[in-house]
């Protein structure tokens, strides 16, 4: 069955800018957040035509920190949403959130409009790698956020984790990693720390050169999370997310599967029949031409039937499910097999992958190395 459509609501306002964050996001500002708002209810109305009729099966408010805004704002623009394009009746609706953003009577509100799935931002239960993060919440803080969203009534949880982390050990890695196995998330996205050019973090530190990690001690923690997750029934569906069987994140997998999305907000990416575009980033230039009846384009690209193909391998190479064949047949008018048999050779000579059930299905160690593997065809 083929993806359902996705909308992706770009949010990205901050309590504070983190050292290591190269996203679009920037420290709150009341008078710009409204500003804001208001241009996104405009521009909602224009791109809900987009839907062609269909509802959206998912919705993925993202940032920045969307849930530190009250939440009647938030159930405000999600209502907006479910009047159009609409929502299906099972459509999943996360919500990005720092524990330290959240209350009981808001995580009560949040549920009741409508979000049933929710992203915590904790990224580590140490506290001294908490503070070297920038991080303003505290492990107790992420502990209660989980224990309220549970009474609130939400069943669909994901904990974000980063490891590589600046005096970061194996044994410590372990440690956050069973901190947080200990809340019993359904989903756990775990995600090496990435030294952006532009951050903090980029200009002070280097890859592999204390007091990061080395190589092999980044490898020994990927490692021990593989077996500690799947122990506990956490199944690794992509690079850096495991899930409990059926609660993968829905809007995600849709996007790695080359799927529809819609796009709103500065710097939101969306991607329609071959048509894959993002809107301005600067939060000021995007309400401008959006009141100025504009579409606030920053960029748009038709993919030829060989880029769409070649994007759909990117993405495929790194889940655990893989590349489907038959749609890289209709796609390039050819077998795959032959079209990419130089690369297909070589990804199997590497030990990244093979090719079963109509797929191409990248190994353990393909995974870890799904860059790689993915360039072997471009």
């Amino acid at each position: 069955m083929p993806p359902g459509l996705g909308l992706y609501l770009h949010l990205p306002f901050c309590p504070a800018r983190c050292p290591y964050c190269d996203f679009n996001a920037k420290t709150y500002d009341h008078g710009e957040a409204r500003r804001l708002l208001a241009g996104l209810a405009v521009h909602l109305g224009r791109i809900a035509s987009l839907a062609g009729g269909r509802r959206l099966a998912t919705v993925y408010f993202g940032g920045g920190t969307p849930a530190m805004l009250p939440a009647a704002v938030l159930a405000s623009l999600l209502a907006q949403i479910s009047e159009a394009p609409g929502l299906e009746p099972t459509a999943e609706i996360s919500l990005e959130a720092n524990p330290g953003a959240l209350s009981p009577l808001k995580l009560t509100a949040l549920r009741a409009a409508g979000f049933n799935r929710l992203s915590l931002g904790a990224q580590s239960f140490d506290p001294s790698l908490l503070k070297a993060l920038g991080r303003r919440h505290s492990p107790e803080s992420t502990r209660r956020a989980v224990a309220a969203a549970r009474r609130a009534g939400f069943a669909n949880l994901n904990l974000d984790l980063i490891y590589g982390l600046p005096g970061q050990s194996p044994a410590l890695a372990a440690a956050d990693l069973e901190a947080a196995l200990a809340l019993e998330p359904e989903h756990l996205s775990l995600y090496e720390l990435t030294l952006s050019p532009g951050t903090p973090f980029g200009r002070h530190f280097r890859p592999g050169r204390p007091p990061l990690p080395g190589d092999e001690e980044i490898v020994q923690m990927e490692e021990r999370a593989e077996r500690l997750l799947e122990a506990v029934g956490l199944r690794r569906y992509e690079v850096s997310n495991y899930a409990r069987p059926g609660l993968e994140c829905r809007h995600n997998q849709a996007t790695w599967q080359g799927g529809d999305y819609l796009s709103l907000g500065p710097g939101a990416h969306g991607h329609l029949a071959g048509v894959r575009w993002a809107w301005v980033a600067d939060p000021s230039e995007y309400c401008r031409l959006v009141e100025a009846g504009e579409e606030p384009l920053a960029m748009r690209e038709e993919l030829s039937p060989e880029q769409r193909a070649l994007e759909l391998i990117l993405l495929g190479l790194r889940t655990v499910r893989g590349v489907e064949l038959a749609p890289l047949a209709v796609l390039l008018g050819a077998n795959p097999r032959r079209v990419y048999a130089r690369a297909l050779a070589e990804l199997h000579r590497q030990g990244w992958g093979r090719i079963a059930q109509g797929r191409i299905i990248p190994t353990r160690a393909g995974l870890n190395m799904a860059d790689a593997a993915a360039a072997l065809f471009a």
